[in-house]
């Protein structure tokens, strides 16, 4: 019947045959298109733990002829069949699946980074294009060896494992290669980092003050003293939104990274002007947009920019540069706004 393309026949068929014949064939070895007919008479017959269960099988199946989308859609399949089935052991499979769901996404973009040009390479996919390997090789044959930074974050994630240094070593990795790019830095980082922060931006792989104290050193150019003033400080309030962070826990990673940082903020007149301009910066936004807060909000915020001002301001007048002082007028004026808000 299959031969003659009655495969919607059998599907709508009513006989009570119908499974044992289809498990028949599969048994003699007739091939994939016998197991994908089970799974949807299952389905259509409303034997929802059978299809889940088969679907399941049919994503591991060790057989190169069934792409990883293929499998894909098995798995996906396989959790809408293991939500409308009744048996707690198939329930008990949805996490599973789910898991087996994220390793093949991960897959997948691993296969997507992959330039197909070189013999090699096109090995290499082609192995991705087939069973879903275990996490560890794809960190170890493909992630790793292959500097894809963000698969390697994906995988720590998707595999539970965290070690605080290898996790900032993959953080300092992405954000490094995100200035290796010419032309614009600031708009290709920014959405980089929101499309990270939507991910595990409520998780420890996400090291939200590592990662600005990083953005501060690099934008300024302390790592490359040839390229300064990477990121405009307009860059700091834009991360502000992205990141969906408070006014009062950026200013406190500024005033901390400013005291304990590196000597480059306080003991070099280009990093001092800088870091001071991206104060500058985010406080003005803070006032610009001091009617989203209630009145206790705004006086708290204010009180703690006003700390960060004043000691910003001191260190201005004490260092004889023309660039300094012009920052303390800045300085002098926000001082007073700040003083009126927080009162």
């Amino acid at each position: 019947m299959l031969e003659r393309n009655k495969a919607n026949l059998i599907l709508q068929s009513k006989s009570p045959y119908v499974e044992q014949f289809l498990t028949h064939e599969i048994s003699t070895g007739r091939g994939q298109r016998y197991l994908d007919l089970l799974w949807r008479f299952y389905e259509k017959a409303g034997h929802y733990d059978k299809a889940a269960t088969l679907l399941s099988k049919l994503a591991d199946i060790d057989n190169e002829e069934i792409s990883l989308s293929q499998r894909f859609a098995y798995l996906s399949h396989a959790i809408i069949c293991a939500q409308a089935g009744s048996n707690p052991k198939t329930k008990a499979m949805i996490q599973e699946l789910r898991d087996k769901v994220e390793v093949a996404h991960i897959q997948l973009a691993i296969k997507e980074c992959m330039d197909i040009r070189t013999p090699k390479q096109q090995e290499l996919v082609k192995l991705l294009d087939g069973p879903i390997l275990s996490l560890q090789m794809l960190l170890e044959k493909f992630a790793a060896p292959y500097s894809l930074y963000k698969v390697q974050l994906a995988i720590f994630h998707c595999a539970n494992l965290y070690s605080e240094e290898p996790i900032m070593t993959v953080w300092e990795n992405i954000l490094q290669n995100e200035f290796k790019y010419e032309g614009e830095v600031s708009e290709r980082l920014l959405c980089t980092l929101h499309e990270l922060y939507t991910i595990y931006g409520s998780t420890k792989y996400f090291p939200r003050n590592f990662i600005l104290r990083r953005l501060l050193e690099l934008g300024s150019g302390l790592t490359d003293r040839s390229r300064r003033g990477i990121l405009p400080a307009s860059f700091f309030v834009s991360l502000i939104t992205k990141l969906e962070l408070s006014y009062i826990d950026f200013i406190e990673v500024l005033s901390s990274e400013y005291r304990t940082g590196d000597p480059w903020w306080t003991q070099n007149e280009a990093g001092q002007r800088y870091i001071m301009e991206v104060g500058i910066a985010v406080v003005q936004a803070f006032l610009d947009s001091g009617a989203k807060f209630t009145p206790m909000e705004k006086a708290r915020i204010a009180a703690i920019c006003d700390s960060c001002v004043s000691m910003f301001s001191l260190d201005a007048r004490a260092v004889s540069s023309q660039h300094l002082l012009q920052l303390d007028r800045h300085f002098s004026a926000l001082h007073l706004r700040l003083t009126a808000m927080s009162s």
